[in-house]
């Protein structure tokens, strides 16, 4: 099974919800490079088939260090719900939904990806406004998984109102 691999793309796909101070005017997207690790099992663990596809739906906690608009760098926490499928042929999709928390602010992210033909995908995006030292951040991006708890991204974030 491929349980490694959802693991690691639900922190990936945190991963992509990387954030910034908002300023008072937009600024041009800015590109941060980050890291993602998940730092405990996945609990609710869900797994069922359906045809030749096997599904597993699981809750997730972890650590992304997040980029402000200043270029410094924080260590956020995530935490969210991933669903992967898993086809007969080796093929996988997953999409998550999550919230990366800092300095008493969130901002939440949604994302998908897969494995197809052995080519790997994914995408993330903020959605809604986010609180706090996070309001006024939107970006979106790509992840890839690096190991089993562990993802890289790059998101570019917008800063502003």
């Amino acid at each position: 099974m491929k349980l490694g691999l959802i693991l690691a793309t639900a922190a990936g796909a945190v991963a992509a919800g990387t954030a910034g101070i908002a300023g008072a005017a937009a600024s041009a997207p800015a590109p941060c490079a980050g890291s993602v690790v998940l730092t405990a099992p996945p609990s609710n663990l869900q797994i069922s088939a359906a045809g030749p596809n096997t599904f597993v739906e699981l809750d997730f906690v972890g650590l992304h260090d997040i980029c402000f608009a200043d270029g410094s760098r924080v260590l956020g926490e995530i935490s969210g719900h991933v669903v992967q499928r898993n086809s007969a042929d080796g093929d996988l999709t997953i999409r998550f939904d999550e919230i990366l928390s800092y300095g008493g602010g969130s901002l939440g992210f949604r994302g998908e990806g897969g494995l197809s033909n052995g080519a790997w995908r994914g995408h993330v995006r903020s959605v809604g406004a986010g609180t706090g030292p996070l309001a006024g951040i939107h970006g979106q991006g790509e992840f890839w998984p690096t190991g089993p708890t562990s993802f890289d991204d790059v998101i570019s974030y917008v800063y502003g109102p």
